[in-house]
């Protein structure tokens, strides 16, 4: 793997991370609205005292339909230090260590290697691993929560199948002394008595690459509406959303920048892009003058290569000239790829195609090839490894009191001009790159610095 080059790229990547979190001086709110935001004010007006509006990230968080922002954070967040969470613990790393781990399944590559990549880190460090598994019910986690809180653990880390609906045994285990961890897919409201929920921000792994192409493509479509189907798991799922809305956000922001007629704030451009997705989910097709055409999308129903494929086979018939296809999910687009040859188009010349997570090694062979332009990452060492070594942080004396009760983790495009820097055939996914969680009061000053 090529570690150096990796790591010249660290600081550019957490700049992209600090940016979903509205970090970017040019996207935190300010108490004076963007004259994007401000309504112009007539002559009779003017005497009038001034009316404060919303920025447009507070519009954004204000949605009812937060389904297509996921990862996306208000930038100034309250103190959670008042929740019981179990800590400080009155243990530490040279005490025997058991670690429970609820996983909701073990049935794709992402989940196995979370895990394998967690049990590696457990035994690194000396620590027990128990490990129940799921398979998606909701009612068979309860149990097996239940069945850990009568053991002798010191942490326990649910990878959630339903996280409102097992709030209550994250109760219970910090009445008994044992901090708790969840890992995705679901964002935990603050009052949750969990340390933090690591997860993907999946807004934010369609925006990169949205920015991506805009930069990819501009000589060819600056001045050209990019033709563009999509091919999403379900209709309702918040990552299905989410990851095509960034998307759209991305392409917006970086060719406006590109035009020399910046965004006044990151935030116009997603409440530009969020206000056509959402228009194009609901009548199946949008458009944004000039720029791009969303010509529809199909709902696949399902995460595998065969619903993929069946759902761009439904989407090419209608729409055989689109100059690109988003799939919003690497599992689909083996599928979307078969689709495409065997209507006699190349991928990667006659259709380019796109996926907004996860870096799953199929796919980066597929970037190398060059039928896949670009896939925003989504590595699940960060929820494997990241949360033991956090573990191991408390262990050894860090103050986790006041974490997010959600921490996203870094995100990145690996595209067909970078595949060589990421691409390690020892690894299912692309890599995870360096990444401290910050706390509340870290996330709030660095907001207030910027």
């Amino acid at each position: 793997m090529k570690r150096s080059r990796i790591l010249t790229l660290t600081l550019a990547i957490l700049f992209v991370v600090a940016l979903l979190a509205g970090c970017n001086k040019d996207e935190t709110p300010s108490t004076s609205p963007s004259a994007s935001d401000s309504p112009s004010a007539s002559a009779s007006e003017s005497s009038a005292p001034p009316t404060q509006t919303k920025s447009s990230l507070e519009q954004l968080l204000a949605m009812e339909n937060k389904r297509p922002l996921g990862g996306v954070q208000p930038a100034f967040q309250e103190s959670r230090a008042h929740i019981n969470k179990a800590l400080p613990i009155d243990k530490t790393n040279s005490d025997h260590i058991t670690i429970a781990w609820a996983s909701a399944s073990q049935g794709s590559s992402f989940f196995t290697e979370m895990v394998k990549s967690a049990k590696a880190r457990c035994d690194q460090y000396g620590y027990e691993f128990l490990i129940q598994v799921a398979n998606f019910d909701v009612n068979l986690q309860m149990t097996q929560i239940e069945n850990f809180l009568t053991q002798d653990i010191d942490f326990l880390v649910v990878n959630a199948v339903d996280i409102d609906a097992t709030v209550r045994y994250y109760e219970q285990a910090v009445e008994k002394g044992v901090p708790c961890f969840v890992v995705g897919p679901t964002a935990a409201k603050p009052e949750y008595p969990l340390v933090t929920t690591v997860l993907s921000g999946s807004f934010e792994s369609g925006f990169v690459v949205g920015e991506y192409l805009a930069e990819k493509l501009y000589s060819e479509y600056n001045g050209k509406e990019l033709e563009v189907g999509f091919v999403f798991s379900r209709a309702d799922d918040a990552d299905s959303n989410s990851r095509p809305c960034g998307f759209v956000s991305g392409y917006l922001f970086k060719q406006a920048a590109l035009n020399g007629k910046p965004y006044a704030s990151r935030w116009d451009a997603v409440l530009e892009a969020y206000t056509v997705w959402t228009s194009t989910v609901q009548s199946g097709s949008g458009k944004i003058d000039g720029i791009m055409n969303l010509l529809g999308y199909e709902a696949a129903g399902a995460t595998d290569a065969n619903s993929g494929q069946d759902a761009a086979g439904k989407l090419l018939t209608r729409y055989p000239k689109m100059n690109l296809l988003f799939a919003d999910t690497d599992s689909l687009s083996p599928g979307v790829l078969q689709e495409i040859e065997q209507r006699g188009f190349v991928p990667g010349k006659d259709i380019l195609v796109a996926t907004g997570a996860d870096g799953a090694d199929y796919n980066l062979v597929n970037i190398l090839a060059g039928k896949v332009i670009a896939t925003g990452t989504n590595a699940p060492y960060y929820t494997g490894e990241g949360v033991v070594e956090i573990i191991h942080m408390i262990l050894d004396g860090y103050d986790a009191n006041n974490l997010p009760a959600s921490s996203y983790t870094p995100t990145y495009c690996v595209n067909v001009d970078n595949i060589n820097d990421y691409y390690d055939p020892d690894l299912e996914f692309a890599p995870a790159v360096p990444w401290d969680v910050m706390t509340i009061d870290e996330y709030n000053d660095y907001n207030a610095n910027r």
